[in-house]
């Protein structure tokens, strides 16, 4: 059951990602081509930026689960599978923590900026910071699943 809730929440995430990049990308082109026609909208950087930030957090998010973001293995090839598994614990722990600090305070951002308003929009500014905490929990919950997949592949084999 879990891992079939785990699924359909995968599949709704990336949707949601896509759909928000999709729009994004044509929202902008919209603008673009309203503005070179002489009418631009005083509104579409504001709502652009507000889309786009949660593609940001929803995309590091998606990235983060599949092994997508950069990183160096220079020294990590030369390592056994059990040293590499321990540091990448290691650093998972250290990310976790890193995340742990922007949730927290990315709450009391979206807290302090629920009276401001986005100018030309008129929504709070708070569901753009929103996107902080709540970005950083699903970060913090994607890797907690890679450590408990480390935890198990480490102990196979040890035993």
């Amino acid at each position: 059951m879990i891992r079939k809730f785990s699924q359909m929440y995968v599949k709704t995430e990336n949707f949601i990602t896509n759909l928000l990049m999709v729009g994004v990308v044509a929202f902008v082109l919209f603008a673009s081509v309203v503005r070179w026609a002489g009418y631009p909208l005083s509104w579409s950087v504001e709502f652009a930026q507000l889309l786009f930030v949660w593609v940001i957090f929803l995309g590091a998010n998606r990235a983060l689960r599949e092994d997508k973001h950069i990183s160096v293995d220079f020294f990590t090839k030369k390592l056994s599978k059990k040293t590499k598994a321990i540091l990448e614990s290691v650093i998972f722990l250290l990310i976790i923590a890193f995340l742990f600090f922007l949730m927290i305070f990315g709450i009391k951002l979206s807290i302090e900026n629920s009276v401001r308003v986005i100018s030309n929009l008129t929504v709070s500014y708070s569901l753009v910071t929103m996107s902080v905490p709540i970005g950083s929990t699903l970060m913090i919950i994607t890797l907690f699943f890679k450590l408990k997949e480390r935890f198990k592949s480490f102990k196979s084999e040890v035993v």
